[in-house]
């Protein structure tokens, strides 16, 4: 049986593999962890190729669960990176 990811690419196992969860689910699913949801997510992160590494996800996980404002969160770091793209290209100049 033939693959759309092709012969060879490693990633195809781990993409046949991928859960899929409900918005419900860490709700309803007792088994559902902290880990599965990193998971999903950086699977998510890499099909829409946004540069964010597993390990960041999970932080942001740990900030959401201890009550942190999602969006206030992307907005910090929408910030914190325009300040350093500016501040590197002060630096060149």
């Amino acid at each position: 049986m033939s693959s759309k990811y092709g012969k060879g690419d490693s990633s195809a196992a781990e993409h046949r593999s991928l859960k899929v969860f409900s918005p419900d689910d860490s709700r309803s699913n007792p088994n559902l962890t902290q880990k599965d949801t990193t998971v999903l997510l950086h699977e998510i992160s890499l099909l829409l190729d946004t540069g964010v590494e597993k390990d960041t996800i999970s932080l942001c996980l740990k900030l959401f669960d201890n009550g942190i404002n999602p969006e206030a969160l992307a907005n910090t770091i929408r910030e914190l990176k325009e300040t350093s793209i500016s501040q590197g290209k002060t630096n060149m100049a």
